[in-house]
């Protein structure tokens, strides 16, 4: 089982075990009417209160999802062979900007990629592969929306002037 089915069931069991229904995009599979969903959105929980543990693994899920699509639109749109290094870093940018993280390439790279293959000058090139794809991520993530996961509406309340 992979990881992203894993996550999947992880969210489905705490749905089950709180008694709620995921269903995409609200009630019926709408977004209200005469309205489509955009394809980088969180699906509705019904129902449901605010639970952290639920909400980290839906963002991280959708996030990965969304970067998954859009790797896709970008691989067809350049038309070029895309290396997994590339497709990591892309995919990680999009999970990262919808758990919140700023919109800067981390520091370190991933720690698969700290071994001393990777600092040699043979594995360097795919540490750089993997922080190309994090741009890029970025730069597509930032137009998608899903930087916005984290965010919440406040309304400002109190006297009026």
């Amino acid at each position: 089982m992979d990881r992203n089915s894993a996550v999947m069931m992880a969210i489905g069991f705490c749905l089950a075990a709180s008694g709620c229904a995921l269903t995409p995009c609200g009630q019926g599979g709408g977004c209200g009417v005469g309205r489509r969903c955009s394809d980088c959105t969180p699906p509705w929980v019904p129902g449901c209160k605010y639970k952290s543990c639920v909400d980290d693994l839906v963002v991280n899920a959708t996030g990965k999802n969304c970067g998954l699509r859009a790797l896709a639109r970008y691989r067809w749109q350049c038309g070029c062979s895309i290396s997994t290094d590339f497709s990591a870093g892309f995919v990680q940018a999009y999970v990262d900007l919808a758990s919140g993280r700023g919109p800067l390439p981390p520091s370190l790279p991933p720690s698969r990629y700290w071994s001393a293959y990777y600092r040699s000058c043979a594995g360097r090139p795919r540490v750089e592969d993997w922080y190309a794809g994090y741009d890029a991520g970025l730069e597509e993530g930032l137009n998608s929306g899903v930087s916005q996961f984290r965010r919440i509406d406040v309304r400002m309340t109190g006297c009026r002037r």
